[in-house]
């Protein structure tokens, strides 16, 4: 299997692009040119709160979007100084690291703060970022303590909603999966033609974690807002029909399936979630019965891309998180961006993940 990439010669063949070599057909998708950083966000400043984990691709697409970043916030000055030492080796950090987040707001004065720190941290961190004139993004769940109730969870996830309203600031949520809703439905309609009603929608994840495995609760709290999001994505404007739901929680294993009604018209959705102790994770969606695998690859550039594929096909395009994060930047900007999933996107992510939660705990 071969995949048409940016550069060669293409021809129509019922109004798709494709190539022909040797009578293997290649579906055509050029990803959006790497704008020059001048051309973009460049002047705005961003700090990473909580940068050894995932912060970590935050930082690199940042950095590839044209920002500065400017700072990351650790734990220790130990995991500060490993962090910022990898970053130096990814993109040439130059910035400062501190263990303290409200001292680096008042020091930095950074335009965005991606708030990449443990789940019960969010809450708190997203609002100091706000109060200190941030914009944010905060990393899936939107906030979660297994000590709190899930109605204070709730109150506290719309609080930070709230005070990015309030503050004039943008707020996104990195349950980034619907970046990618505008790729597929273009490599469905290539394989289809379009898409009139989207009667199934179906997402199969496995995860393996590389602190260990996760069990029962876990992988739903950490992994169930990225299907949540990407089924909000398709369907915008829709809510979950809890008469139809059920959601069963296994050790290391979770279902859960619904209707999901807009305007009347119902979709029927179905998540599969598994953690994994060996081998290649399953990662894979679609809607109608149009699956796809999703999988990453470095490209010429060493820069991170993604790749769906269905059967023999592939259909390229940026990574999901890079997608997400790069259109946030220019929204900060003013370079006529969007903020993918926004904070009250990522409230009715947290109703439908409590929900579901509580759904599960009946199930007979």
């Amino acid at each position: 299997m071969s995949t048409l990439f940016v550069g060669q010669s293409v021809k129509k063949r019922d109004g798709k692009a494709v190539g022909d070599w040797g009578g293997v057909l290649y579906f055509l998708f050029v990803p959006k040119p790497m704008e020059d950083a001048s051309s973009m966000s460049s002047s705005l400043r961003v700090a990473i709160v909580g940068a050894s984990g995932i912060g970590q691709h935050h930082a690199r697409w940042y950095h590839l979007s044209g920002c500065d970043v400017v700072a990351l916030v650790g734990t220790s000055e130990e995991s500060c100084s490993r962090t910022s030492e990898r970053l130096r080796e990814y993109f040439g950090f130059e910035g400062r690291a501190y263990t303290c987040v409200e001292k680096m707001l008042d020091s930095e004065r950074p335009d965005i703060v991606a708030v990449t720190s443990p789940y019960r941290l969010h809450y708190y961190h997203v609002l100091a970022a706000l109060n200190s004139g941030a914009h944010v993004v905060c990393e899936k769940p939107m906030y979660w303590d297994e000590d709190k109730d899930p109605n204070v969870i709730l109150s506290r996830s719309r609080e930070m909603v709230d005070q990015a309203e309030i503050s004039g600031r943008l707020l996104g949520v990195s349950a980034q999966y619907p970046a990618v809703v505008p790729s597929y439905k273009a490599f469905y309609e290539a394989h289809r033609g379009s898409w009139d009603a989207l009667e199934t929608i179906s997402m199969e994840m496995e995860v393996k974690g590389r602190k260990g495995p996760k069990h029962f609760e876990e992988i739903w709290i950490d992994v169930g807002p990225h299907p949540l999001s990407l089924v909000i994505g398709f369907l915008p404007g829709g809510e979950i029909d809890f008469g139809t739901a059920k959601c069963r929680i296994e050790e290391r294993q979770i279902v859960a399936n619904f209707d999901y009604v807009v305007k009347g018209r119902r979709s029927r959705v179905e998540i599969v979630l598994r953690d994994i102790d060996e081998g290649k994770p399953v990662r894979r969606f679609g809607v109608n019965g149009f699956l796809v695998d999703w999988a990453g690859y470095a490209d010429e550039q060493g820069i991170y891309r993604a790749s769906l594929k269905h059967e023999d096909e592939e259909f390229h395009c940026n990574d999901f998180l890079h997608i997400f994060i790069e259109e946030f930047a220019k929204a900060v900007g003013g370079d006529g961006g969007s903020v993918l999933v926004n904070g009250r996107d990522g409230v009715l992510n947290q109703e439908y993940l409590i929900g579901l939660l509580r759904l599960s705990r009946g199930w007979a």
